[in-house]
């Protein structure tokens, strides 16, 4: 069986991990409101993924929302530790492994110091946050390589310079390849040099070609069992993901990593969400029924 799973919420926003508040609005009262309903609503995400066998879930960035932010009263986190408790005795009822992927701002190799002082807060916090929840080290904590800044060669540098300096980030992070920037050959050598974990994503390498083994890709997780990202190529600006996943580009994922493929984490990036893992379900077994 296949292991896949889906991001944030349902397709319909029914049920969602990222409901969130404006910056104008960010007080206790408002926060308190939004982290119970993103966890009340993060159960019951798990519960549908558990009835339907998908074992990998994605929590959304703003579970709490801003709290990174200068703004944020740390204190807020004391007088919201019913929710966190509840939570976190609620979770055990689920094997589903939850991970979590910050946005573009989360840069662990910019030029400016400001710019990784601020990500490494976010990451800090979004740690804190698994632990306090008590998902264990399976639950990744994943970023992008960053930006090359005229520099590809030092940028990397920087980046493998900032994770063996911050030698915590090595307990969650994983690296990804991204469309623009980072092949996967070229995040591979990071994960390698730092010993993280790579997440492969497989339509990122078809706009960002580069060459590489997949052996070396699993190796970097050790003893974890590896996740990768499957999407399509979706309408309007280049990277846009599509609604479903076309058969063909997961059957090229399969190909790539054989025998492996069942015992990877495949965190489904369409927009349709669990609706696309279905299509995707059901395009499979058709396709091995004509095979067969």
């Amino acid at each position: 069986m296949y292991r896949f799973g889906f991001f944030c919420s349902m397709s319909d926003n029914s049920l969602s991990t990222n409901r969130t508040i404006n910056l104008n609005n960010l007080n206790y009262e408002n926060v308190e409101k939004k982290v119970s309903q993103n966890a009340k609503e993060l159960i019951s995400l798990l519960e549908y993924s558990k009835a339907n066998e998908y074992p990998i879930f994605r929590l959304g960035n703003s579970f709490v929302p801003f709290i990174s932010h200068k703004l944020f009263d740390m204190g807020w986190l004391d007088k919201l530790a019913p929710i966190f408790d509840e939570t976190k005795e609620r979770l055990k009822d689920f094997d589903t492994r939850i991970t979590i992927h910050p946005g573009q701002y989360t840069v662990l190799n910019s030029p400016k110091e400001n710019v990784i002082e601020n990500s490494l807060r976010e990451l800090e916090m979004i740690f804190w946050l698994f632990d306090r929840l008590g998902i264990n080290d399976n639950g990744t904590v994943l970023i992008h390589g960053g930006g090359a800044y005229g520099d590809k060669v030092s940028a990397m540098e920087r980046l493998i310079d900032t994770i063996e300096k911050e030698d915590w980030l090595k307990e969650r992070l994983a690296l990804e390849n991204d469309e623009r920037v980072y092949t996967a050959d070229e995040i591979l050598d990071v994960c390698q040099a730092t010993k993280i974990p790579m997440v492969f994503d497989i339509y990122h390498h078809s706009l960002n070609l580069s060459e590489f083994n997949p052996k070396d890709i699993l190796a970097t997780w050790g003893t974890k069992r590896a996740k990768m990202h499957l999407s399509s190529k979706g309408d309007g600006k280049f990277g846009n993901h599509a609604d479903y996943i076309e058969a063909k580009d997961f059957f090229e994922m399969e190909q790539m990593f054989a025998e492996d493929i069942k015992e990877i984490d495949i965190m489904v990036e369409a927009k349709k969400k669990e609706i696309a893992i279905q299509r995707l379900k059901e395009d499979i077994i058709n396709s091995n029924k004509k095979c067969s």
